[in-house]
């Protein structure tokens, strides 16, 4: 396989549950460590556990997102891929969660970082109760994104139109007016109206515009869950090609700013 498995099978292994994501926190700056100044950037975090990655000279970049924390508590779980799944099982051999929501998001954010001189990543703590680290996060890591493509999306194919009511884009604008045909391209083409993840906070506290993506996971939150591995690589191809075609350059849409222009595609109800 061309991906890293090993790295998304370690990342499953770490236990994050929300509010103590202390052990993902020191993980990352391990891998970050390991990896480079060069390859990866500077790593920050926050006393929420958001931990951002910058990489590159100084001005306006994109930025990647997804979030840490997992809905299940620490266990010994042992995590297995076979035939490109990646799952957990726990010491009966019974099905066991491992965070596949959003740790397959963070390890596409991981690929994409290694891809791009000029990149910054923002990992989120406690999403799964409210997205509390989104809340929190301090508004200075934000003020070079230019646009953030955020991977909370299961399976394959999906595209958050709205989160929790909220606008991501505006239709007319310049920023889905490029990235619509990559994402045609990619076969991301299920557009719905997602309940919720830190998208929605983000486009109340900042004017960037915003995406939200599949990332190959499924039956999240349950014991069963898994990740596709194929599907994984595929977000991590889709996402670079996105940003070759949406560069280094701000695509602003403020809260509340008229938009009148029909959506480009179809908007279906949502299936999260």
């Amino acid at each position: 396989m061309s991906m890293r498995l090993e790295l998304l099978k370690q990342l499953l292994a770490v236990p994050s549950p929300s509010r103590r994501e202390e052990a993902m926190v020191a993980f990352l700056a391990e891998h970050i460590r390991q990896r480079g100044v060069e390859r990866c950037g500077q790593m920050m975090t926050d006393e929420w556990h958001n931990v951002c990655i910058r990489k590159g000279k100084p001005g306006i970049v994109p930025c990647v997102a997804a979030h840490l924390d997992t809905v299940f508590e620490p266990a010994n779980v042992k995590v297995m891929e076979k035939l490109g799944v990646v799952f957990g099982k726990d010491e009966r051999g019974d099905y066991a969660g491992i965070g596949c929501d959003d740790k397959a998001g963070v390890y596409v954010c991981l690929e994409l970082l290694e891809k791009f001189d000029d990149i910054m990543v923002i990992l989120f703590a406690s999403e799964e109760v409210g997205g509390l680290g989104a809340q929190h996060a301090p508004a200075e890591w934000f003020k070079d994104v230019g646009y953030l493509i955020a991977y909370d999306c299961p399976s394959r194919g999906f595209v958050s139109y709205t989160c929790g009511g909220v606008r991501l884009f505006a239709n007319d604008g310049e920023f889905i007016q490029k990235a619509a045909p990559v994402m045609a391209a990619h076969e991301l083409t299920t557009w719905q109206h997602h309940p919720f993840t830190d998208v929605k906070i983000l486009r109340r506290r900042f004017d960037f515009s915003c995406l939200n993506l599949s990332c190959g996971y499924y039956q999240w939150h349950r014991s069963d869950e898994f990740i596709l591995v194929p599907e994984v690589e595929a977000a991590v191809t889709a996402g670079a090609a996105l940003i070759t075609a949406l560069g280094h350059r701000s695509y602003p849409f403020a809260l509340g700013t008229p938009d009148h222009a029909k959506p480009l595609y179809e908007i279906t109800e949502s299936g999260f």
